[in-house]
């Protein structure tokens, strides 16, 4: 009897993708260019797919710039990506720390707190979107935030995966 594992996601057997990291100026006007090179990295994939991590990356850039060093004179964004499982795709974004914030969704807004807020909706957003999503240090400091880095895994359905993906995708 053999043990080979079944895949209905596709007749060739998986291997994972990475793209090469991408960083970006602490500035909100970088937003745009984030989008535009999630689009371009990301070509072959669903549009639905797409969209979905552009508009979550675009929040999660927007948090670091807004809520971290990174937003800092001479302040980064890192952008990474990764096809670690053939059902998943992870979006992780690098903050420069130095904040004593976390992220988290609000838990004690009410109905009507939520329908009036001008702000704090983004990770809310993610939770909605992501199948998946955390956080962790990027340099653990037992009282210092040196970086967090957010990730968000997204769903990607059954011949979702473009044919031909390398296994490093390196920045155009």
């Amino acid at each position: 009897m053999s043990a080979k594992p079944r895949s209905s996601f596709s007749s060739h057997p998986f291997h994972s993708t990475r793209w090469e990291p991408r960083i970006y100026p602490g500035r909100l006007s970088q937003a745009s260019r984030v989008r535009a090179h999630i689009r371009r990295d990301l070509a072959g994939f669903p549009d639905d797919t797409v969209d979905t991590v552009q508009l979550c990356c675009s929040e999660l850039f927007a948090n670091a710039v807004a809520y971290t060093a990174s937003g800092e004179e001479g302040g980064e964004v890192v952008r990474r990506m990764s096809l670690h499982r053939p059902d998943a795709l992870r979006l992780e974004v690098t903050d420069g720390g130095w904040t004593d914030r976390r992220p988290a969704v609000p838990g004690d807004r009410s109905d009507h707190d939520w329908a009036e807020a001008e702000g704090q909706r983004g990770l809310l957003l993610l939770s909605a979107c992501a199948a998946a999503w955390g956080y962790f240090q990027v340099l653990p400091h037992s009282t210092l935030n040196l970086g967090l880095r957010v990730w968000a895994d997204f769903p990607i359905g059954p011949g979702g995966v473009p044919a031909g993906l390398e296994h490093y995708v390196f920045a155009r």
